[in-house]
């Protein structure tokens, strides 16, 4: 008896997890999702919409899938975008005692494919489902599994597998994006990207970041030196020094980020960041700290001007965004049609008040009350939420129809006719994000010089305590201040690359008259283009002019966009008790 006994513990199968997303194609209409607002790419998708040839394309990874994988014990596989076919072939492998799916709210239909098919085919492997889209009410009905993974995941799996989930977090080290392209040029950026901390103590009534987490702050970075150490292992695995910092609010912890600059200043090594922050706390540091910082681009969430939230309430938000302009930190401004009080009329001065802020680019969302949060709960309480046989899943995408009875607005084609034009405004009116962006790094530039010289003129320095320069008896060079200035002139001339074509494809006069000013300030900031730039001016005006008949194609076929779809990525990690293999297969 204990013979048997023995057999049956050693072939019993060794646990290993597949994590994955959802399949793919994305963007495109079928019988699991929706189209319209659901690709993989966040500028594409939602900030530089209705932008054309000028439109970044950047794909990011599924971040949680990779910090899952790092942090638990058990073998495991990350199949991130993978295909139909890609995810049927890793199951056919056998390895797995277990699969992870992460989805958000839309994507429902293609997470339930997936698991009935592992029911149906592979049924003795265990399901966890997880993502924003877990807080689904009827979820086990639409996607069976066995378990929920909620809240910060990294410490639930490693309680599920039996692992310590108060052991610290390894934070994986990945290129951000996975690749980009820019008027049909592909390149891929030496960049990465941190992820400090989880949800928001914000507690916006919309938001389902801070209700995912019951509006507290998980932190995963906790200090200034854990930040600074994974960003010194990206530039020495793979050259990055820029880095999008994806917290809600990063510098709402600001000892955290006043440690980060004092050691970057003590190691002379002058990161890049992009980041998000609340307004009041841009207040609260200030502009030369961000500057100092090396913040590069901050997305703020403007909402509406009625919002009276506290992260907005008696701010100058065009003075502000002008200053941060002028210093060489690009904003991208968030805003929300569709609040309980938009009428036509009041939703149409919104959308004309952000304009007016003058971002260099602006994401507008439809207000949408998603699973857990406030809103949804409100709303469901108030009978306005439409059930979901009504308007499934796949349609609550926050780029098209309402998903709840607007008071005012009842039109579903004005939910997405609104949005879009509201996208199309932003493109008129103030030109390309490119453009924008390439403006604000050349004058941030001239800023940071101007600055280094007035220093030098009035004997000020940098005072740590004060996140600010004063006055001192015996002033010494800033070695720092011309770290960070050379840097500034490196992003700047980057930039310059786009002045031509926004100048022959801007999308009218006036569009193209602000890339003739920007050609003036590249010109006072580093003199007349040379030879080798105004060949590479020259190329990517070429390139551009071939993206520009792609997209007329696919306008022709009654797409808004061309549609573009991420790589399936494939990578298997021996569990922390053996980190030195990761192997990584990209298609």
């Amino acid at each position: 008896m204990v013979t048997v006994e023995r057999k049956r513990k050693n072939t019993r199968p060794a646990r290993k997890i597949l994590l994955t997303g959802v399949y793919g194609p994305f963007g495109v209409t079928c019988d699991a999702a929706e189209g319209n607002g659901m690709q993989m790419e966040l500028l594409n998708n939602q900030i530089t919409r209705q932008q054309g040839i000028h439109s970044p394309r950047q794909f990011y990874y599924t971040l949680a899938l990779y910090f899952l994988a790092e942090n638990i014990s058990i073998p495991s596989t990350v199949l991130d975008f993978p295909t139909w076919k890609a995810f049927c072939k890793e199951l056919a492998t056998g390895a797995y005692t277990h699969v992870g799916i992460n989805f958000i709210v839309p994507n429902v239909g293609k997470a339930g494919r997936m698991a009935q098919y592992i029911r149906m085919h592979h049924p003795g492997i265990q399901i966890i489902v997880g993502g924003y889209g877990a807080a689904i009410p009827e979820l086990q009905r639409l996607v069976p599994h066995d378990a929920v993974c909620k809240g910060e995941g990294i410490s639930w799996l490693r309680r599920y597998f039996g692992d310590d989930p108060e052991a610290p977090v390894r934070h994986p080290i990945l290129q951000n994006p996975i690749e980009q392209r820019l008027y049909g040029y592909k390149s891929v950026p030496r960049s990465s990207v941190l992820v400090p901390g989880l949800g928001c103590t914000n507690g916006c009534e919309f938001c389902v970041t801070s209700h995912h987490y019951e509006k507290q702050y998980v932190p995963l970075l906790k200090t200034g030196r854990e930040i600074f150490e994974v960003c010194k292992e990206a530039y020495e695995t793979r050259k990055a020094s820029g880095f999008t910092i994806m917290d809600e609010n990063f510098l709402k912890e600001p000892t955290r980020a006043r440690e980060l600059l004092a050691l970057m200043e003590e190691a002379g090594t002058p990161f890049v960041f992009e980041i998000f922050s609340s307004a009041e706390v841009v207040r609260e540091v200030g502009v030369d700290f961000l500057v100092r910082l090396g913040v590069k681009m901050v997305w703020i969430g403007v909402e509406s001007r009625a919002w009276t939230h506290a992260k907005v309430a008696g701010l100058d938000l065009k003075g502000m965004i002008r200053e941060l302009q002028k210093n060489g930190i690009s904003v991208n401004s968030s805003a929300i049609l569709f609040l309980d009080h938009h009428t036509p009329e009041e939703l149409a001065a919104d959308v004309e008040w952000v304009l007016d802020l003058g971002a260099d680019m602006t994401q507008f969302m439809n207000y949408t009350p998603l699973p857990g949060t406030a809103l949804c709960k409100r709303l469901r309480k108030s009978g306005q939420l439409r059930a979901h046989a009504e308007f499934p899943y796949r349609h609550h995408t926050g780029a098209g129809e309402l998903n709840w009875e607007h008071p005012h607005i009842k039109d579903g084609a004005a939910h997405f006719s609104i949005l879009r034009d509201a996208f199309k405004a932003k493109y008129e009116e103030g030109g390309s994000a490119v453009l924008n962006m390439a403006m604000t790094a050349l004058q941030g530039y001239i800023s940071a010089r101007d600055r280094l010289w007035q220093c030098q003129d009035e004997g000020m320095a940098w005072d740590a305590a004060t996140g600010r320069y004063e006055k001192v008896d015996q002033p010494v060079a800033d070695q720092f201040l011309e770290l960070r200035i050379r840097k500034s002139q490196r992003i700047a001339m980057n930039m310059r690359g786009v002045i031509l074509t926004n100048m022959v494809y801007g999308p009218n006069l006036r569009a193209r008259k602000k890339a003739v000013k920007a050609m003036g300030l590249m010109v006072k900031a580093f003199g007349i283009p040379d030879v080798k730039t105004t060949a590479t001016s020259l190329a990517l005006l070429g390139m551009a002019t071939m993206e520009f008949g792609r997209h007329l194609r696919a306008r022709l076929k009654g797409q808004e966009t061309t549609i573009l779809q991420p790589p399936t990525i494939r990578r298997s990690y021996d569990g922390v008790q053996a980190l030195a293999r990761v192997r990584e297969t990209m298609s």
